[in-house]
C-alpha cells in the first residue's frame, strides 16, 4: 500500500490537521500514483474532501527533444517512461511531483 506512504507525507506538511475540511493537490504524471487512486485513499484516511489534479510531465534529452515523455509502462508505483525521438532516458523537467495546491480549514 504505497499510497499510504504519499497520504502521511502530505499530512505531515500541513498545519492544524484536526480543523482541515478540504485539500487540492498536484500530482505529476511521473509521480507513480494515479491522481484519483491518491484522492480515493486520502479521503478515506482523512475524511478531508480531497481534490486531485494531474500536472503533465515535461522532459529534456540529451538528443535535442523537450516535450511530453512516451510512456513504455505505468506499474502501480511507479512510470517507466523514455525520450519519444531517440528512446534514451530523459530528465524530468516537470510532472514528478506531488504538492499541496491549498488547504480549507473549518
Amino acid at each position: 500500500m504505497h499510497e499510504h506512504s504519499f497520504i502521511q507525507a502530505i499530512i505531515q506538511d500541513i498545519e492544524n490537521k484536526d480543523a482541515v475540511s478540504g485539500i487540492v493537490i498536484e500530482v505529476g504524471e511521473l509521480a507513480g500514483i494515479e491522481p484519483d487512486h491518491l484522492a480515493e485513499h486520502m479521503k478515506k484516511e482523512t475524511g478531508w474532501n480531497v481534490q486531485t489534479n494531474q500536472k503533465n510531465a515535461l522532459v529534456s534529452c540529451d538528443c535535442g527533444y523537450k516535450g511530453p515523455p512516451k510512456t513504455r509502462e505505468r506499474l502501480h508505483d511507479m512510470v517507466i517512461f523514455e525520450c519519444p525521438k531517440c528512446q534514451e532516458i530523459p530528465q524530468i523537467l516537470e510532472g514528478k511531483d506531488i504538492k499541496i495546491l491549498s488547504v480549507t480549514y473549518d
